[in-house]
């Protein structure tokens, strides 16, 4: 998905289509239906509807016009409310003929008043309706909320959500990757699996680091006082040999996204980049990531996928961030009354966008300089971002093969307003039930990234994925609830 830069999730058009048996009086899925439309209304959701008699399906042919309507009309998911017990067959009927994923809620009633001669018996026909879908292997293109028979508000707040959902399922189901240089050797553990990534459609393009130092090379011909101009703006006065060096290979980054239509990029760092273009890439990649291009980091090609994920949930920017250090128990006064095993410190190089940070300075990298230029002054290990991650909500996500599918982890808390004490690009984060998940969900799992969205976007992610076809999908157990293989005896 190939969004405007700027954009940080596509629009998606919704369908709604009604559905009555024919021993109920259509006029009962009708009111219902208009009901809802008003409610859907007051969210600023705007549905799209079949016109005429498919508006409300009670025939097959009603299925099949109502399913090519809004196929026509480029809706990317369908709502499929079932405004009494409704007719299975023909239900099942449409969700086969339109094209994306369908939501079906079923109407509650309404008052004990209106049991006796407006009675929709919709949360039987519910069960009807599922299971009819089912014989058919439909299930797949199916998402059934947690609470799917609604009033008119809550069935609004659904449809809401259903939106959300659709477009984590429209993002990345059209997303291109490209990546540009091998793994680097020491990132074992960043690997990818084509087949693991394609079975949820997204399509990688592989190329070589000197694919994208070539684009560089071209670009150092160019005027770049426009680049080096929003740079200096963001952070300051850049000397001329960085700003440079680096607002060339933001030209090259910018015009390899445009030509290629990548939804997102990586690129070979640790040491390739650094030897061969004189600066780490930190820099640019938050500046991609303000704009709703994120780029990760060692070819990681999951994360990458994990990053679009959070940022189309979230609309908004995103980062990936190493789940990096424990917290010393003597830390801060703020985090006293915190357990210290749900404390995490979140790092990376620099690769958040600024808007997401406190007090960024552009610096240089310091682990790199230590390996790369140990004597001198910093020179090619320049172009990160270094400063404090600004207190927010937040949801840590990763997705990784298993074999030719994928599985994930989704768990939600939130950057605290502390000092972090160290270098980077970092956060102190507090999570709750992280140490329990990291002994008994992550390990062995999942390697060190992690893709961060700044906002509580876990229940539009779990979803997401299990539309998109991720069958494991870990989430953190309650304190009283044991992981399978915990020691309960040492907790």
């Amino acid at each position: 998905m190939h969004l405007p830069l700027g954009t940080y999730s596509p629009q998606v058009k919704i369908g709604l289509v009604s559905a009555s048996r024919d021993c109920f009086p259509r006029s009962l899925s009708e009111a219902r239906t208009s009901r809802l439309l008003k409610e859907a209304e007051k969210l600023g959701l705007d549905l799209i509807m079949p016109k005429g008699e498919s508006a409300v399906i009670e025939s097959k042919a009603h299925a099949a016009d109502a399913a090519d309507q809004l196929n026509r009309a480029g809706c990317h998911g369908a709502v499929l409310f079932l405004g009494n017990f409704s007719p299975e067959i023909e239900d099942a009927n449409f969700i086969r003929a339109f094209r994306g994923p369908v939501m079906i809620i079923a109407a509650a009633e309404e008052s004990t008043e209106t049991l006796a001669a407006d009675r929709g018996d919709a949360l039987c026909g519910l069960l009807s309706a599922v299971m009819a879908a089912g014989k058919r292997s439909l299930s797949r293109r199916i998402h059934i909320p947690e609470r799917p028979v609604v009033d008119a508000e809550g069935g609004a707040r659904e449809i809401g959500e259903f939106a959300k959902i659709m477009r984590v399922y429209t993002g990345i189901t059209g997303a291109t990757l490209g990546l540009f240089g091998p793994r680097p050797r020491d990132f074992e553990t960043c690997n990818y699996n084509l087949a693991s990534l394609a079975s949820i459609g997204v399509e990688i393009e592989e190329h070589s680091f000197f694919d994208l130092v070539k684009e560089v090379r071209a670009a150092e011909h160019d005027d770049l006082s426009d680049i080096i101009a929003s740079m200096r703006k963001e952070v300051g006065n850049i000397p001329d040999d960085l700003a440079g060096r680096l607002s060339a290979y933001e030209r090259a980054v910018l015009r390899l996204r445009e030509r290629m239509k990548l939804s997102a990029m990586t690129s070979q760092c640790w040491s390739e980049q650094e030897e061969t273009l004189g600066h780490v890439p930190c820099y640019i990649n938050a500046r991609m990531a303000g704009l709703g291009f994120p780029i990760a980091c060692e070819n990681d090609a999951y994360s990458l996928t994990a990053e679009l994920m959070g940022q189309y949930a979230s609309d908004g920017s995103v980062t990936v961030l190493d789940l990096n250090h424990s917290i010393p128990k003597d830390f801060d006064a703020a985090t006293s009354g915190l357990p210290t095993e749900d404390l995490v410190g979140l790092f990376h190089c620099g690769n958040t966008a600024l808007s997401r940070m406190k007090d960024p300075a552009l610096k240089h990298q310091v682990i790199m300089k230590r390996l790369m230029e140990p004597d001198g002054e910093p020179d090619i290990t320049r172009g990160t971002i270094e400063g404090r991650i600004a207190a927010s909500p937040l949801t840590l996500l990763q997705v990784h093969g298993q074999g030719d599918r994928l599985r994930a982890y989704i768990i939600e808390g939130e950057f605290l307003d502390v000092d972090p004490k160290t270098f980077g690009s970092t956060g102190v984060a507090h999570i709750p039930g992280f140490g329990r998940f990291y002994r008994h969900a992550l390990l062995g799992r999942f390697h060190h990234h992690a893709a961060v969205a700044f906002d509580r976007v876990g229940g539009v992610l779990f979803d997401a994925m299990k539309l998109l076809g991720i069958e494991t999908i870990h989430t953190p157990f309650p304190d009283r609830v044991p992981y399978p293989g915990e020691n309960i005896f040492r907790r």
